[in-house]
């Protein structure tokens, strides 16, 4: 996006919908530059992330936890079984149900991402103190119906 480091200008800078969609886009150029390195993409991201959050999940269940689709999250965990960061195992429960799990290797290209999601954070949020950021966040929470 062109001119993203610059403000946007009025009367664009006051709107609200335009500036949570400037911004989002922002920070998500600015994540999918800082895991690129890492050999990972912002779905690879979130889907270890929910991963590590419960382990042995089936696909439907990561689907209901996320904003991709059912053939798309195929696609992303084929491809991060092929890379040796998840792994699908049968569930001992219901045979016809595979869990996914994350390998050591995926464990450690997370972490490795979270300390990118967190640099990348510390960027974008840099201009707000601590309080505003609190702020921030409780209203983005009640905005998304989190709270």
């Amino acid at each position: 996006m062109p001119n993203e480091d610059k403000p946007p200008p009025e009367p664009l800078a006051s709107a609200p919908g335009f500036l949570l969609s400037w911004n989002g886009q922002r920070i998500a150029r600015k994540f999918a530059e800082a895991i690129e390195p890492l050999g990972l993409r912002p779905p690879h991201f979130g889907v270890l992330t929910l991963i590590d959050a419960s382990p042995g999940s089936a696909k439907r269940e990561l689907v209901e936890r996320s904003m991709i689709d059912a053939s798309t999250m195929v696609a992303v965990i084929d491809d991060l079984e092929e890379r040796g960061l998840a792994e699908r195992r049968p569930d001992p429960a219901d045979r016809r149900r595979r869990a996914v799990y994350l390998t050591p290797q995926g464990r450690r290209a997370l972490e490795r991402g979270r300390k990118a999601a967190i640099a990348t954070a510390k960027d974008v949020f840099g201009p707000l103190d601590e309080r505003e950021l609190a702020t921030f966040v409780r209203l983005m929470r009640k905005i998304a119906g989190a709270d």
